[in-house]
């Protein structure tokens, strides 16, 4: 729930039930397969000049979890495969990576950030179950990147990147959790959230 009262026009409210009616809608067609993947998520990509600023990005993100109390683990590898999603095509990598991987909390997704060798990153991490202040911690976090990469996108579906506004992330948050809990109530022998032991978070399954 919002920190504080906030008032909803008319345009306002629209919207949000339009935005819910949307992932409702979703909801249903993810589960005739049997999964649903729709919680508020983080996705974000960048570039690097060069190897050093790669190493710069690296120090500081590893520096600031540490200070937060989350784990850190090296995702550094000399020959691996990843898939990214370039122009709305699947585009997949095979070859070094220089990286690490961060563990805010249990409900929370890993945070990967892994450099390629043209020092490309690309990534997603939901936040839908940690709450808000983990999404913003995350959101912060991402934000000193920005020192040292070319350029750096990022999609925040809570929408507190170019916003920064707390009730909002926490409305959209609010609006996937009550959604979960009516298609729970509908739907028999639905579960979720299930974390896979990648760590990577399923809102619903059967």
């Amino acid at each position: 729930m919002p920190d504080t009262p906030v008032s909803t026009t008319a345009h306002e409210l629209l919207g949000i039930m339009t935005v819910r009616n949307l992932i409702a809608a979703f909801f249903v067609f993810c589960l005739l397969s049997g999964a649903v993947q729709a919680g508020v998520t983080i996705h974000y990509q960048g570039t690097a000049a060069n190897a050093v600023d790669v190493e710069s990005a690296l120090r500081t993100i590893v520096s600031r979890a540490r200070a937060l109390g989350w784990r850190v683990e090296d995702a550094s590898a000399e020959n691996t495969s990843l898939t990214r999603v370039i122009d709305e095509r699947e585009v997949p990598y095979r070859g070094p990576v220089r990286g690490i991987v961060l563990w805010a909390t249990p409900n929370c997704e890993p945070l990967y950030v892994q450099f390629d060798a043209s020092f490309f990153m690309q990534d997603y991490v939901k936040t839908q179950f940690a709450g808000a202040d983990v999404h913003i911690k995350i959101v912060e976090l991402l934000r000193q990147l920005k020192p040292f990469l070319v350029k750096l996108e990022v999609e925040d579906e809570g929408e507190y990147w170019e916003s920064s506004d707390k009730n909002k992330l926490n409305a959209h948050i609010k609006t996937i959790n009550d959604l979960m809990t009516e298609m729970k109530g509908k739907t028999p022998g639905l579960r979720g959230p299930v974390t896979l032991p990648n760590g990577r978070i399923v809102d619903l399954m059967r």
